[in-house]
């Protein structure tokens, strides 16, 4: 597909192309579900419900290491609850077909994961719209990279990622929005979209006050791993997924079937994902909601590439990767 020029992108919406489908398979596919939404996000609470109560359980048993690796289970399970899952799908506004019940989860998933919800929306916005693009997508820059010694980190506590949520959110909380990513999402001189962001990080970060603050004056303690610090525990499979979406992809093309991947998953990992393994898809028709995007692949597989099948597969492709790009920075 040819590449769009830098020039025309400043004044033209970029002329994506996408899969042909029939309007009326489209429009059946994008009709949103209360009782599906409900369901996919009951289920979700109700595991970590289930693996949190067991870590706590075997802790106050002194069952520590017991307590140690369910909280590890745990850990992978709420990381889901965040941008690479459950909220990205609320971001959207496709989870739910009644908006008040879209909005009360967003807000809630994003206070448990240390996110700001106002500031991904404008990032998001504009990734949709310039998907890898140089200089014009500044949530996804190609090309990524991972090191292996990150992993240590990802299968444990991601220290790193939990201090710069913190930093930010500290920040935001003072009115210091930093990088230039920030800066082009929300300028000095944009006062009311500034203000969303501050109010949206001091109720993240007063809420985990307290609720840490009640923890521990209470004698709980442990409940500041299995709900404070949970979004920071074993984040590898997360991290993967979320990183599996466009590495090694092109950029600055307008077909998302080179800028995009698509991995076929296990059922169990693709509930985790909340179907965000679909990606190519998503980015085609990001108005389907997660729960009908395999039946939207199956609509348009007669003109996509080949899918990674399985996470083994993607883990040996994403590292083939890796090294071929680190062999031609060197």
């Amino acid at each position: 597909m040819p590449v769009v020029s830098f020039d025309n992108m400043r004044h033209n919406r970029i002329n994506w192309y996408r899969t042909p489908i029939e309007p009326h398979a489209l429009a059946a596919l994008t009709k949103r579900s209360d009782w599906q939404g409900f369901s996919h996000i009951i289920a979700h609470m109700m595991l970590l419900t289930f693996t949190g109560s067991l870590a706590y359980w075997c802790y106050l048993g002194q069952h520590f290491l017991l307590a140690l690796a369910v909280l590890l289970i745990h850990g992978t399970c709420y990381s889901f609850l965040g941008w690479a899952g459950a909220g990205h799908e609320l971001i959207h506004r496709t989870v739910f077909k009644t908006k008040v019940y879209n909005d009360f989860f967003l807000f809630l998933f994003a206070f448990l994961t240390w996110n700001n919800y106002v500031y991904f929306l404008a990032s998001h916005v504009r990734h949709h719209k310039a998907t890898v693009f140089d200089k014009l997508d500044g949530e996804v820059r190609l090309p990524q990279s991972f090191r292996f010694s990150d992993w240590g980190w990802a299968l444990t506590f991601d220290f790193p990622a939990c201090y710069r949520a913190i930093r930010i959110v500290v920040e935001n909380s003072f009115g210091i929005i930093k990088g230039e990513w920030g800066a082009t999402l929300f300028p000095e001189s944009d006062g009311v979209s500034r203000r969303k962001v501050i109010r949206c990080a001091r109720i993240v970060l007063l809420g985990h006050m307290a609720l840490a603050i009640s923890f521990v004056a209470s004698g709980n303690g442990f409940l500041l791993l299995v709900l404070t610090f949970a979004p920071f525990i074993a984040v590898w499979l997360n991290k993967v997924l979320a990183l599996a979406q466009h590495f090694g992809m092109k950029s600055n093309v307008d077909d998302f079937r080179l800028n995009c991947r698509t991995v076929l998953l296990h059922p169990f990992l693709s509930f985790l994902y909340w179907q965000m393994n679909y990606h190519m898809e998503h980015h085609m028709y990001p108005g389907v909601p997660f729960y009908n995007l395999k039946r939207l692949r199956n609509k348009l597989e007669y003109n996509l590439p080949p899918s990674t099948e399985g996470l083994s597969a993607l883990l040996c492709e994403m590292a083939l990767i890796n090294r071929k790009q680190r062999q031609v920075s060197s």
